[in-house]
């Protein structure tokens, strides 16, 4: 039996978000999203492309410093080996760098998710974890980050 989903999703969204270099984070995407993905942002319809372009931007442009932190999660597999199932997550990615106008320096926000996903094995071999999310629906925003 595989790991659960939230265990699962914990790991390679961590690793998608605090990767330290972008090899690192183009590995991870390829490791947690299926070439096949369906995504949507904001209501909005993105290629897979464009899901790669929006993650390498926000960790690129925050220097590799994102921090992820899980709020809450629930999975529901489709079968007991947790190979195919769905869920539905809330987290929290941290230090996001944005260029403000009239501000001399980057701000720090923290970008608020919300997401629905289905996860599939993408081969047959039980013994490979090949999981991979095929279809992603993405709500986000972003606030200031309150200093502490």
């Amino acid at each position: 039996m595989l790991t659960s989903f939230y265990a699962w999703s914990v790991e390679h969204i961590k690793s998608v978000f605090e990767a330290k270099s972008e090899i690192d984070c183009l590995r991870a995407l390829d490791e947690t999203f299926s070439q096949r993905v369906e995504f949507t942002f904001n209501g909005t319809q993105l290629s897979r492309y464009s899901l790669q372009q929006v993650v390498l931007s926000m960790v690129q442009g925050s220097g590799f410093r994102l921090a992820v932190d899980w709020q809450n999660a629930v999975e529901v597999p489709k079968d007991p080996s947790n190979r195919n199932g769905i869920l539905g997550g809330y987290y929290i990615i941290r230090n996001i760098r944005k260029e403000l106008p009239g501000m001399s320096a980057p701000v720090l926000f923290e970008r608020h998710k919300s997401v629905n996903v289905v996860i599939e094995s993408e081969l047959p071999d039980a013994h490979i974890d090949s999981r991979r999310i095929v279809k992603l629906a993405l709500v986000a925003t972003d606030s200031p980050m309150q200093q502490s």
